[in-house]
C-alpha cells in the first residue's frame, strides 16, 4: 500500500483547514458609512474587506439597485473593527429623502 498520495492528501486538507481558520480570525476596520451614496459605501466597505448588504430604511420594500440614487442612513454595526466575516447593513434612502428618526 502506497502511503505517499494519501500523506500528501491530508497535508493538503489541513493545510485548506488552517487557512481557512485563518481567514476566520482576520479583522478590519469598519469605516463610517452613514453619509454616503450607497455606492460609495459599498465601495468602502468592500475595500476594508467586508460584505454588505443595503435595505429601504422606510420599510416600504423596495430594492436599492442604482447605488448612486440611494443615500445611507445607519449602518450596523456601527464603525469599529470586526472580523471580516461580519455582516454588514446598511439601511438606505432614496437621494432627497429625509433619514427615518428611530
Amino acid at each position: 500500500m502506497r502511503r505517499g498520495p494519501a500523506l500528501l492528501t491530508l497535508a493538503v486538507v489541513i493545510a485548506l483547514l488552517a487557512l481557512s481558520q485563518h481567514a476566520g480570525k482576520q479583522t478590519a476596520r469598519l469605516p463610517d458609512l452613514r453619509g454616503r451614496t450607497l455606492r460609495a459605501a459599498q465601495l468602502a466597505a468592500r475595500d476594508a474587506g467586508f460584505r454588505q448588504l443595503a435595505a429601504d430604511a422606510l420599510d416600504r420594500h423596495r430594492v436599492p439597485v442604482l447605488g448612486g440614487n440611494w443615500k445611507v442612513c445607519s449602518q450596523q454595526p456601527p464603525p469599529a473593527r470586526y472580523a471580516l466575516t461580519t455582516p454588514v447593513t446598511l439601511r438606505v434612502v432614496k437621494t432627497g429623502e429625509a433619514c427615518p428618526r428611530r
